[in-house]
């Protein structure tokens, strides 16, 4: 790392936030599997339902890295993940980022994230019974690693419901290139899950589900 993670905390609160200030660039991904539409920021999401024996915690998770060019050039990346939690049971749900794991294609592992409720720093994230939460955790890379480079990462995730323990891991694709169609106006983003065909040029293009065209 070329930085600690008490020098960069107070940036990475701020990036939460910030996602068009200069000097920040966004890459977007869309977990393996089966995933629903985030919205325009997010992308996509997948959900789980936890724990496995008896589900009554829902989560989601959504991920995009983010690039940012400091003073003098030097250019920081790190992955953000969104986590919205949902707790129907009685049980307290918590994740505990400090024991997370990022994991690249060439097996290179980020060990621990910082954890944000809006602005505010935190630790061990406990959503009680009955109660809903969302947290955004931030991995910072190795100062040798791109964005551009990562076809794929892992998010290894322990959590506890109760006193039962058990670990989920998540695998994000990059997105090349994605766009969000509105009349008249292009932008690199995911399209809504569920939109009336139109028309474009001289032949239809149709929307049917969850899914992204690349830009030409």
């Amino acid at each position: 790392m070329t930085r600690s993670r008490a020098a960069t905390a107070l940036a990475l609160a701020a990036a939460v936030l910030a996602g068009g200030c200069s000097g920040v660039s966004w890459t977007h991904f869309r977990p393996a599997g089966k995933y629903a539409a985030a919205g325009a920021d997010w992308v996509a999401q997948r959900t789980y339902r936890l724990p496995p024996d008896k589900p009554a915690v829902t989560v989601r998770l959504a991920a995009r890295g983010r690039t940012e060019t400091g003073e003098k050039g030097v250019t920081f990346a790190a992955l953000h993940v969104r986590v919205g939690i949902e707790n129907g049971g009685e049980k307290g749900f918590t994740l505990r980022p400090d024991e997370m794991r990022l994991l690249d294609d060439e097996g290179r592992t980020v060990a621990g994230a910082e954890a944000y409720a809006g602005r505010r720093r935190t630790g061990a994230i406990t959503v009680a019974g009955g109660a809903k939460a969302t947290y955004e955790l931030v991995f910072d890379l190795p100062a040798e690693t791109s964005l551009a480079d990562l076809g794929s990462v892992r998010v290894r995730w322990p959590y506890a419901c109760g006193d039962a323990e058990h670990t989920v891991t998540t695998k994000f694709v990059r997105i090349e290139e994605v766009y969000y169609y509105r009349p008249g106006y292009y932008r690199p983003y995911y399209y809504d899950p569920w939109y009336e065909p139109y028309w474009y040029g001289p032949w239809p293009r149709h929307r049917f589900g969850v899914g992204y065209y690349h830009g030409w």
